[in-house]
């Protein structure tokens, strides 16, 4: 969806996304993504086990951070998003329903 959505910001970019799925997942999103994904946004796709890059490990638990500040049943569900906002580390969350 951020590919997608990008407004034009991404031009010939590197994309590093978290890829400890099986090979037949790893096949199908690549080919996803060369059909859905403006030509020139994105010069490089390249596909990491998160385990073993620390730079996927900590954008996995941010996206995880933002998740669960969504979650009503959870205490404190919004302590990490908060934190990451009062940092200046948050500055552009897209909704989706």
């Amino acid at each position: 969806m951020m590919m997608q959505n990008d407004g034009g910001v991404l031009r010939d970019a590197k994309v590093v996304i978290d890829g400890s799925g099986d090979r037949l997942f790893k096949k199908q999103l690549r080919a996803y993504l060369r059909q859905h994904i403006e030509t020139g946004s994105v010069r490089k796709w390249d596909l990491k086990d998160s385990t073993r890059d620390p730079l996927i490990q900590l954008a996995d638990m941010s996206a995880g951070a933002i998740a669960r500040s969504y979650r009503h049943d959870r205490k404190e569900a919004s302590r990490w998003r908060d934190m990451l906002h009062d940092n200046g580390q948050l500055q552009n969350v897209w909704e989706f329903r």
